[in-house]
């Protein structure tokens, strides 16, 4: 099967392990609308036999009948509810892992978007399987029944009924052309204020200390009144939708008795006939009337259905690959391009160098030179558009995240710790942690006393980002997982901007144990001191190459061009 179908129907396919079950749902909503005819059966029988007849046991048996079925249909009911209710469950764990994956697929993609709209996808869509609405819609193919039934009665009760539901249905339709734009705008509008209160709070303490606040809150005001103003909009639609067709059904029912009652004076209908009609019409287009009511969750699902198809074809298809030997620590870099939007200039453009195992690179340039770009090439977090990075010879690409990712460790310029203990985030949450390598990393990173004197020590709570420490804290604990299982390829991006002279220490002296085992090691770095530990250099300029060898020669270089420069500025002076 090709790749592209096998994505497309990744939805489909997570429903369709369902199929049995809704098979049998179908079974069941034909059963619950037979056993809906219950009611008007019974009202025939009285008004046309009973009371003819007079017969008190008549009278009681079939009220003894009909209470049996009513219990047989609340029964199935609460079956069939219950039933909806799993496989929106079953659904949701079906796809949950693949929802996650394609929301951080989008994250990476888009590193200035933090929506999770896909995880919203799959919960919408779990919500209307276990809602009223799906029930409602699994009773209008059985709706016909009714209508058989209102036709045997009498051939003009069916007609009414026919015509009365031509009525309703122009209605929906009419109702999803109105509601749908506004709908659609209100849902965006809701996501985009619920994004921006999310910034707000994460952002609170810089707000506050620069006064930002009110500007902001204005911002965010103007983001919720758009919301609401659509969202208004959208129910007074369809409130007046639904009040029409409540009162259609209400004025169909009644009119349906006045025709009963005509039928009946002329002498070609029954009164029991009469009030069964008037019973049999409103089941007829109940479904109608409620699917009607749950009209915005339907549209707003089914938005949902098509949001989540779309997001889960950006997956990957997982392929099976050989596993690869433990890696050595060689890279190279053969003309990576790395592309802003269409219509803009590359980040990277044409970057190759190589290194070998225990080569400490050190990147320079100024800044937007595309130094952190590069770092995340090299760690496989960003993709590139053109040549290839090579691991010990194998293409980066080729390598499954889950082979890779704890070969490699990475201190992003933005730490980014998790909510959890410090254990956990050195430990990169990993199932089962071997303490003795947690404590291995925090001394590799020189971060081990500075651990043991937090309230709890390894234990220690550090809240959502790492919040409860300060920022130099934070960098020498991410040191510490980056370090985690003695990794041969180690990428630090800026690892030494908040750290005092104690961390900058501490930092060399991890530099020291990663060379000592022959580690390769690449470090995005301002600050001069850092680069003693190096043994290469290159420097980036406009995400380009300018220079790139061993550090003396790379340093010689720098010093003959600065005072060049120093020397064509004196003679214009």
């Amino acid at each position: 099967m090709p790749a592209a179908n096998s994505k497309h129907s990744a939805v489909f396919d997570a429903v369709n392990q369902s199929r049995r079950a809704l098979v049998g749902l179908g079974v069941l909503a034909f059963v619950i609308s037979v056993l809906m005819l219950t009611g008007p059966l019974y009202m025939l029988q009285v008004y046309d036999r009973v009371l003819a007849s007079g017969s008190v046991p008549t009278l009681i048996s079939l009220t003894i009948l009909v209470g049996a079925l009513y219990a047989t249909l609340a029964i199935l009911d609460w079956i069939r509810s219950s039933i909806f209710s799993t496989i929106g469950s079953q659904i949701e764990d079906r796809l949950a892992d693949a929802a996650l994956a394609a929301t951080l697929q989008k994250s990476l993609a888009d590193r200035g978007g933090t929506s999770n709209k896909t995880l919203s996808d799959l919960k919408a869509i779990k919500k209307f399987v276990g809602s009223p609405a799906l029930p409602a819609l699994s009773d209008l193919p059985w709706a016909p029944l009714f209508f058989i039934a209102l036709f045997m009665l009498h051939w003009s009760f069916g007609a009414w009924a026919l015509f009365g539901t031509a009525v309703l249905i122009a209605i929906a339709l009419l109702n999803r052309f109105l509601t749908k734009g506004p709908s659609i705008r209100a849902d965006g509008c809701e996501r985009n204020a619920e994004q921006l209160a999310r910034e707000l709070s994460a952002n609170v303490e810089v707000i506050d200390a620069m006064g930002m606040r009110s500007s902001l809150q204005k911002r965010w005001r103007s983001v919720l009144d758009q919301s609401d103003g659509q969202n208004d909009r959208a129910s007074k639609l369809l409130s007046r939708f639904t009040a029409s067709t409540k009162a259609i059904r209400l004025f169909m029912q009644s009119a349906i008795l006045g025709l009963g009652a005509y039928l009946a004076i002329i002498g070609v209908s029954t009164p029991g006939a009469m009030i069964a009609a008037s019973i049999l019409m409103g089941r007829a287009i109940a479904p109608i009337e409620q699917t009607l009511g749950q009209w915005r969750l339907i549209v707003s699902t089914g938005q949902a259905w098509s949001s989540l198809k779309k997001s889960l074809d950006i997956l990957p298809e997982s392929e099976q690959v050989i596993e690869l030997p433990p890696i050595a620590g060689k890279v190279s870099v053969e003309n990576v391009y790395v592309l802003k939007r269409s219509g803009q200039a590359p980040i990277l453009r044409d970057i190759r160098f190589s290194l070998e195992p225990g080569d400490i690179l050190g990147v320079l340039g100024n800044s937007g030179a595309g130094k952190s770009t590069l770092a995340r090439v090299l760690s496989g977090t960003q993709g590139y558009e053109r040549g290839v990075v090579r691991i010990d010879g194998a293409d980066l690409s080729r390598w499954p995240s889950e082979s890779l990712g704890p070969q490699i460790g990475y201190l992003p310029q933005q730490v980014n710790l998790m909510s959890g203990s410090v254990a956990n985030n050195i430990s990169r949450f990993c199932d089962a942690p071997n303490n003795e390598a947690i404590l291995a990393a925090a001394e590799e990173a020189d971060c081990h006393q500075m651990i043991l004197q937090l309230s709890k020590g390894y234990e220690t709570e550090i809240g959502e980002g790492g919040a409860y420490l300060s920022g130099g804290q934070r960098q020498r604990i991410g040191l510490a997982r980056a370090v985690f299982g003695s990794p041969n390829i180690v990428i630090l991006d800026e690892p030494n901007s908040n750290l005092d002279s104690a961390g900058d220490r501490a930092l060399l002296e991890c530099l020291s144990h990663l060379k000592s085992r022959a580690a390769t090691v690449i470090i995005i770095a301002h600050r001069p001191n850092v680069l003693a530990a190096c043994t290469k250099l290159l420097v980036l300029e406009r995400g380009e190459i300018r220079l790139f060898g061993d550090k003396s020669d790379v340093i010689t270089k720098l010093s003959d061009a600065t005072q060049n420069n120093v020397s064509q500025l004196r003679e214009r002076a």
